[in-house]
């Protein structure tokens, strides 16, 4: 068994694909299965059930994942405290981020750790609140950005086992069609929005925008499910209904549309989550994500 092995064992868990998994490892797809059947083999043990749509772990797979996980993160750390023992500053960090600070937070921290920590390698994914926690948890990064309140029940337990932190707030916001009614409006009340159609954001906030309905004693009219925003604009923007987004998600330039604070005023807080026993260079990232982010 080697860390190699290991390493293309996580690299197609996370991908689902062999194809995919090799472009990511700069190797092929020939290199990527040879060295999954040897591992396979010396385990005595199937860890892939292969098919025409990809790959996904067998039972026995998830166990040697989740080992794998320890094991190469493990090192990683190790490589990385020899390393600054030395004077020297190298390693890989991988960063999940939401959509939201992806788009409008990350890029100023990440110019800003990449200049002080040139020889880092550095591997942004992104994907939704509960994606970014499974990606922490199982190890494929090792840093993330969560929406505080909108990761879903079922995964709750697993935001108790990392270490998180206030990165940011920023506003809700109503969005609506230019020339609607309620576009003039100094705010809106979750309750007038209630009476439009409504296209739901399925990209992360709707735990969020579910709770502001309830707490307004109300429910919305979810003619829309969509998640990126940029087609949720397009389609308030074409009036086929009213939605409630993060200020951040917006774009500085949204033709069409106008956004409006609700009435009452609400806010969100997007955290920074680094599992309990981090990389030094996500210890790193996240001091400088935190004076970066509050300024």
């Amino acid at each position: 068994m080697t860390f190699t092995q290991l390493r293309i064992l996580l690299a197609v868990a996370r991908t689902g694909n062999m194809t995919r998994a090799a472009e990511e490892l700069n190797t092929t797809q020939s290199a990527v299965s040879h060295a999954l059947r040897g591992l396979e083999s010396e385990l005595g043990l199937s860890l892939l059930v292969r098919g025409s749509h990809g790959v996904r772990l067998t039972s026995a797979g998830r166990a040697v994942r989740r080992r794998a996980t320890l094991i190469l993160t493990q090192l990683e750390a190790l490589e990385q405290e020899v390393a600054a023992a030395r004077g020297a500053d190298t390693g890989s960090l991988r960063v999940g981020v939401i959509p939201s600070a992806n788009a409008r937070l990350l890029p100023r921290i990440l110019r800003l750790y990449g200049e002080s920590h040139p020889r880092v390698r550095l591997t942004v994914i992104e994907g939704s609140d509960g994606e970014v926690l499974d990606w922490l948890r199982t190890g494929a990064a090792d840093v993330g950005t969560l929406t505080a309140g909108a990761v879903p029940a079922d995964m709750a337990a697993d935001v108790a086992g990392l270490v998180t932190r206030p990165l940011a707030t920023d506003r809700m916001l109503a969005v609506l069609p230019s020339g609607h009614a309620l576009a003039e409006r100094a705010s809106v009340p979750v309750a007038e929005l209630a009476r439009h159609p409504f296209i739901m954001s399925t990209g992360g906030c709707e735990p969020l925008i579910t709770a502001l309905a309830r707490a307004a004693g109300t429910s919305l009219r979810c003619h829309y499910r969509v998640r990126d925003t940029g087609s949720i604009l397009a389609m308030v923007a074409e009036g086929l209904g009213v939605t409630v987004v993060p200020e951040l998600s917006l774009p500085a330039h949204h033709p069409g549309v106008h956004a409006v604070p609700l009435e009452p005023a609400s806010e969100r807080t997007i955290l920074l989550a680094l599992p309990a026993d981090p990389l030094p260079a996500a210890t790193a990232f996240a001091e400088l994500a935190g004076l970066l982010g509050t300024s």
